[in-house]
């Protein structure tokens, strides 16, 4: 799914999006197997549909991609309708490697607006992290973050997060101290709120009984079923429909991006970017006396990226911090 477009690619799914279609974004940082979840849930009979997966550390997914599933029953109340389509939307992680995280803002955004706008429904969320990380690193912080702040508090109870790559354990004491960990601190609040826990397994480990798990497909679509038949509320055969914090920012409330909730937290990491490159004007004589060529190159892509950042979020930054940007320009 690479791509050079800087804007949404054109999606006949969403151009032909209904108000009976079932939309579920897969988010998590790059790497957490989005795509893989993804694919098990197409399965062999859909492969032509197949989302390109990664196994390196740069990211394949760069757009917003949504895959059509499978098709539920029609409403009750009109025969004659078509059936629900399941859509899982495909999203790339923030932190990517091959897009800055204004760029895969600006994506997901987008394709969640267009698609609250048509009235798509929206019946949950699904969080991937990679429990074979050995610690909480700080792009998992950051994509929970931003996680948090394009959901808000309120749709929490909607959200199911997933821990993914058991399969690179041989027995359960690692990852499900990992796991642990993960309820008790990093998605304790979450959990608070009414998100789910699960576990996408692709094999039992060591120890565990036959048909303790479901594992593979089958473990794929119990968790999107889980998120399909979660505080189910149907009126009269019509689906419920919520929508998450920044849709209502963008479409209910007109915000801007840089006016939302998830927008803002960009805005604080470009001043968080700047106070810590304030540190390296020390550089102005000193790197270049000593041949440390490698290091004012490294600064001069941060800068490069910084501005790209403000020109695609339009924020206006304060006095002060307008004044050490250009000093680090003009140091170069």
């Amino acid at each position: 799914m690479k791509s050079s477009q800087k804007n949404i690619p054109s999606d006949s799914i969403l151009e032909g999006g209904r108000d009976t279609d079932i939309v579920i974004p897969v988010m998590g940082a790059t790497g957490a197997g989005k795509s893989t979840f993804i694919n098990y849930l197409l399965g062999d009979e859909q492969r032509e549909h197949h989302v390109e997966v990664g196994h390196h550390l740069s990211s394949c997914t760069t757009n917003v991609t949504p895959v059509i599933v499978s098709s539920t029953t029609r409403n009750p109340r009109n025969p004659n309708s078509e059936p629900s389509r399941v859509i899982i939307l495909d999203t790339p992680g923030f932190d990517d490697t091959l897009e800055s995280d204004v760029q895969i803002l600006k994506r997901i955004a987008d394709w969640l607006a267009i698609s609250y706008r048509k009235k798509m429904v929206l019946k949950g969320v699904i969080y991937l992290h990679d429990i074979s990380q050995d610690r909480f690193t700080g792009t998992a912080r950051r994509n929970l973050s931003m996680f948090n702040r394009l959901c808000g508090d309120a749709s929490l109870a909607k959200v199911v997060l997933v821990s993914t790559k058991w399969e690179r354990f041989r027995d359960l004491g690692v990852p499900s101290a990992r796991e642990q960990e993960l309820r008790d601190k990093h998605w304790s609040f979450m959990i608070e709120k009414g998100s789910q826990v699960k576990q996408f397994r692709l094999h039992l480990l060591e120890g565990e009984p036959l048909n303790s798990k479901k594992m593979g497909r089958e473990s794929a679509w119990d968790i999107v079923n889980l998120v399909r038949h979660r505080h189910v509320q149907e009126k009269g055969g019509v689906i419920e429909k919520f929508a998450i914090h920044i849709q209502q920012e963008l479409v209910d409330n007109k915000k801007l991006i840089p006016q939302t909730d998830a927008g803002k937290q960009l805005s604080y990491s470009i001043q968080e970017f700047i106070d810590m490159q304030k540190q390296l004007v020390a550089l102005e004589n000193g790197a270049a006396e000593m041949g440390d060529h490698d290091k004012i190159a490294e600064m001069e892509g941060t800068i490069q990226m910084l501005e790209e950042q403000m020109r695609s979020l339009k924020v206006s930054l304060p006095q002060r911090l307008k004044q050490i940007f250009k000093k680090l320009v003009n140091n170069f």
